[in-house]
């Protein structure tokens, strides 16, 4: 027996159903490997707790351990190594993101090239 699309819209409604839009895609991390699921359908019910149901074709990819290093630089700092090396602080800017903030490693950079 098929549901016509307004019964279906009232079931879900009364489960608490919600499709989610504007997914890209999910990832389930495993220990070594990630399941990876682009253009997922993704459906949140509430039953008790929050549920999501999963829709798509997966692909397996080794999973890779990447470090996200959090620097900041002042614009005094960008200021100074401009002023010190000679050049726009936009080329300071990015010499102190490549030296990880270092301002004497970035000037050093910046007066070798």
């Amino acid at each position: 027996m098929a549901l016509n699309p307004r019964d279906l819209q009232r079931m879900m409604k009364k489960m608490k159903m919600e499709e989610l839009s504007g997914v890209e895609e999910v990832i389930i991390r495993f220990e070594d490997h990630e399941l990876v699921i682009p253009k997922a359908e993704v459906t949140r019910m509430q039953m008790g707790s929050e549920v999501y149901q999963v829709s798509g074709n997966a692909k397996k990819r080794e999973r890779t351990d990447v470090e996200i290093i959090e620097i900041e630089i002042s614009d005094e700092d960008i200021q100074l190594v401009a002023s010190q090396a000679g050049v726009t602080e936009q080329e300071a800017e990015d010499a102190l993101l490549e030296s990880e903030g270092d301002i004497a490693k970035a000037i050093m950079f910046l007066k070798s090239k």
